[in-house]
């Protein structure tokens, strides 16, 4: 019975940690508790309808609306979108956690609120100090479907995927006009780009306008550079462009294999897919090697809190070094920075947090980067 409670207390804390990244309320923990796959196998005539890209209610996030993105650290300002020379084109990770539904309706309310509060606040707004953001709305895949990846689940991310590409192809036609532009993501919206980056973007004449790529929270192969991409390779230096930079945190002294491998059984990935090579990008030194940044690097992290007003950022927070695709951190203090772990030490709710001034200021080289190269 102490077994029970205890496997009931880490899904707990699991299962609050994602409820508090997300911005949902405490009602959601139930639903997580028994998360699970829907049951009826996905079928595309019983899908949500597809949102319309000419609509702002089919937008999370932007430039001429208000919205989540347009928040900042304490002693920090949003640029002038009027006076931005690069877009940023964010794809959210999973909010939606239905166990009827295999995608979200673009309409669910909650799930919104929950994707405003949660990635568009804390993680998207970390590039208003350079750029224009655009954030779809998209038919996500739920959260179970995760847990237990199935022939079902395939053809649930691929529906999302396609409202993310008939997003990015409105933003060109509509908004883009040529500019420079960066992708962001995280988790599911990493595996997103990840499809995005190699069909639309890469030996295409989009290239010439690929800043660069932050692919964050999601295991990035080096053979995805090596076979798949013709002209696109991982960033090495802060102020490398037309490049990809990835992440996922996990707390020092835990094993990042291991989830590797629980990971890819649940996905339905073969073995090798756990012992293959994956990179990694230290977001304290913008560099790929093994070597340990000191937490005097981190310019600061930063979450909004729970006030009416956003907190100051948290300078020193962590350390971190890169090892095989995971960025191994020293433990941060507080409780905002601790409420939200996964088991094994997984800070996947933190990826972008754990460093987010250091985020914004590299968004800003490579900007300025790109932006003289062309001069």
């Amino acid at each position: 019975m102490r077994k029970l409670w205890i496997g009931f207390a880490i899904v707990l804390i699991a299962a609050s940690g994602v409820t508090f990244a997300y911005g949902a309320r405490l009602g959601m923990l139930a639903e997580l508790l028994f998360a699970h796959p829907p049951k009826a196998p996905f079928d595309v005539a019983t899908a949500p309808s597809a949102p319309d890209y000419a609509k702002q209610g089919s937008w999370a996030a932007l430039p001429q609306m208000k919205d989540a993105s347009d928040v900042a650290p304490q002693g920090y300002a949003p640029i002038d979108p009027a006076k931005a020379d690069v877009d940023v084109f964010f794809i959210h990770p999973t909010s939606y956690f239905s166990t009827d539904r295999w995608n979200q309706p673009i309409d669910d309310a909650d799930t919104n609120t929950r994707t405003d509060n949660g990635s568009i606040r804390n993680q998207a707004s970390v590039f208003n100090g350079c750029c224009r953001i655009y954030a779809p709305r998209y038919r996500q895949m739920t959260f179970g479907g995760f847990l237990e990846y199935s022939d079902s689940s395939k053809k649930a991310m691929d529906l999302a995927y396609s409202d993310v590409k008939r997003a990015f192809e409105y933003y060109l036609a509509h908004y883009n006009k040529s500019r420079p532009f960066i992708i962001a993501s995280h988790s599911q919206g990493s595996r997103h780009a990840v499809r995005l980056i190699q069909e639309m973007i890469d030996n295409t004449e989009l290239r010439g306008q690929f800043v660069a790529a932050y692919i964050v929270g999601n295991w990035v192969k080096q053979d995805w550079f090596d076979k798949d991409l013709k002209t696109i390779k991982p960033c090495e230096r802060a102020d490398d462009t037309e490049c990809v930079l990835t992440w996922s945190t996990v707390l020092e002294g835990e094993d990042a294999q291991v989830q590797r491998a629980g990971f890819a059984k649940r996905s339905g990935l073969s073995p090798e897919a756990a012992n293959t090579r994956y990179v990694c990008t230290n977001p304290l030194s913008w560099t790929m090697g093994p070597a340990l940044a000191p937490a005097t690097l981190d310019i600061g992290g930063w979450v909004y809190g729970t006030g009416t007003a956003p907190r100051a950022p948290d300078p020193n927070l962590v350390s971190a070094r890169c090892d095989n695709g995971a960025l191994y951190v020293s433990k941060p203090e507080g409780l905002l920075y601790s409420a939200r772990v996964l088991p094994g030490g997984n800070y996947h709710n933190y990826d972008y947090q754990l460093a987010y001034l250091n985020i914004r200021k590299n968004a800003q080289d490579r900007v300025k980067a790109f932006m003289d190269s062309r001069d």
